[in-house]
């Protein structure tokens, strides 16, 4: 679902009136769009997707200050002619740079490209996310590809993986794939892709079943201190 078009990137306009440019008439510093003004999500089910995925992934990793969790964000390159260009993952998933908010990733700053991409794809987007995102993905040197069609009605099965070796992508196989960059596992489960910890064999949680767990404990604390205190009032 991600979008290839690189927006317009224009010189950054002087911050003063009397600031010059360089002598070519550009100024030395790109200005990088943040967006291309298009939707987030193609349909409710997509966005539901993507900012659960998101979630899972954040709450999974976030004690560890070198992974970056993000999605529906630009992604800067240059491409095989020195050219800038940019792809939007849904999901992306990076090991080994710090963990802050970033209005932009642009590669060639940050030192590495993305370890591992989701993409939620379409009918509309399925030949751009198997062909050309295929593509682009591996030359960048992204450690994984997932794509998940939530309808499953581009996609048989609805979710299929892809591993660099070699520098191409060969398929990752089975009804569960693993993530050997994550360590974790995704499965489709009614119609949602859901991520697995094959260590405690735990699903990790929406953004709603974090909440109700959430209310389920404090109910449980609540009947707890109840039951503590009947048995600590005084005989009658």
């Amino acid at each position: 679902m991600a979008t290839t078009i690189t927006p317009p990137i224009q010189p950054r306009p002087p911050s003063s009136p009397g600031e010059s440019s360089a002598p070519n008439g550009v100024f030395e510093e790109e200005y990088l769009p943040e967006s291309d003004g298009k939707p987030m999500a193609e349909t409710d089910r997509h966005r539901d997707q993507m900012l659960a995925s998101l979630h899972e992934l954040q709450q999974h990793f976030l004690d560890n200050p070198q992974v970056y969790v993000s999605g529906n964000i630009f992604v800067y390159y240059l491409d095989e002619n020195g050219k800038r260009q940019s792809v939007s993952p849904d999901v992306l998933v990076v090991f080994g740079v710090e963990k802050k908010e970033r209005r932009i990733y642009k590669i060639d700053d940050e030192g590495k490209a993305p370890d591992v991409v989701i993409e939620l794809t379409s009918p509309s987007t399925k030949n751009e996310d198997l062909i050309l995102q295929h593509y682009i993905y591996a030359n960048l040197g992204v450690r994984e590809y997932f794509l998940f069609d939530p309808f499953s009605d581009t996609l048989q099965p609805a979710l299929c993986g892809f591993r660099l070796k070699g520098g191409e992508y060969v398929p990752i196989t089975g009804n569960t794939l693993y993530s050997e960059a994550l360590a974790l596992e995704l499965k489709v489960e009614k119609n949602q892709l859901r991520l697995y910890d094959p260590k405690t064999g735990e699903r990790l949680l929406t953004p709603a079943e974090a909440e109700a767990a959430r209310r389920e404990a404090e109910a449980e604390i609540i009947r707890l201190r109840e039951e503590l205190a009947k048995w600590q009032a005084p005989p009658s």
